[in-house]
């Protein structure tokens, strides 16, 4: 049954357990659930979860992605830069600021490496720079033609989206590369359990690699462009901007469709708490 929650309408498995008029481009939650952050027009907004009480402020603008490098960091990626923000639902700070090889989109590794994809304007070939510990410490460059987006995989390899194909890349250097099952351009890429999910502006996401117990390599999704793919506490969470802005949730496992959110385009998962966002506001779901 639908239930409309202001602009927001929520179908399925989950419930709304709180809302804010925040019309967010990008969002990101901590790995424990504790906290959430929201890129807004001229600042990034943090809040405890699953309330989201206790409201913090980070006055930067034009961000477009967003990352929790751990249960105490922040990544977020502004015009042509990356700041990596301590604390950021406590006292928030800039632990680390860098020079971005273009628009930039950031992925975590979960265990505190980040990786930023740069476009490298004017330049046919983008940029792949991975950062340990949170970006501290610089690791390697890597210039991959068509690269857009990145997922990790086991032992500090990439999988890196470039136009039709998946490339393999290790310590710095393209290891492999491969025309995708979607047929169409990989605009994103998420680590999932024995592989990564990949999908486009079509209507599914593929399961590139096996996934233990899953019972199907193809998960059905609304198509459109301006797509978003996150996974977390064993969902899959797949948003267009396209459509009036839609987000579906899939349990990872069995492919099931559990939650459906309208007039957000982006969410994530983590702490048995979905959030999602979009020109309708932010919302929090539980089950």
């Amino acid at each position: 049954m639908a239930s409309p929650h202001g602009g927001l309408e929520v179908e399925g498995m989950f419930s709304v357990v709180a809302s804010r008029a925040w019309p967010g481009s990008a969002v990101a939650v901590s790995p424990d659930g504790e906290w959430v952050a929201v890129a807004l027009p001229g600042r990034v907004v943090v809040a405890r979860l699953p309330d989201l009480s206790d409201e913090r402020e980070i006055l930067v603008a034009d961000v477009r992605s967003l990352v929790a490098v751990d249960a105490a960091r922040l990544a977020l990626a502004p015009h042509r830069g990356v700041l990596v923000i301590d604390d950021p639902a406590g006292s928030p700070h800039v632990g680390v600021r860098a020079r971005g090889a273009g628009r930039v989109h950031l992925a975590s590794s979960g265990d505190g490496a980040l990786v930023a994809v740069g476009d490298r304007a004017a330049l046919p070939r983008s940029t792949v720079v991975t950062r340990v510990d949170g970006g501290r410490t610089r690791g390697w460059t890597a210039g991959i033609v068509g690269a857009t987006a990145a997922a990790w995989l086991d032992h500090g390899d990439l999988a890196v989206a470039a136009g039709l194909d998946l490339v393999l890349v290790r310590g710095g250097e393209e290891e492999a590369r491969a025309q995708g099952p979607l047929g169409e351009p990989i605009t994103a890429v998420v680590t999932v359990p024995g592989g990564v999910a990949i999908a486009g502006a079509g209507p599914q996401v593929v399961l590139h690699f096996t996934v233990a117990r899953a019972e199907r390599p193809a998960i059905d999704v609304p198509p459109g462009g301006g797509r978003s793919l996150q996974v977390g506490d064993g969902l899959l969470v797949t948003g267009t901007r396209s459509l009036g802005e839609r987000v579906v949730v899939h349990d990872l496992t069995s492919g099931d469709q559990v939650a459906a959110i309208r007039g957000v385009a982006t969410a994530a998962a983590a702490g048995g708490v979905v959030v999602g966002t979009g020109r309708e506001g932010t919302v929090v779901l539980a089950r």
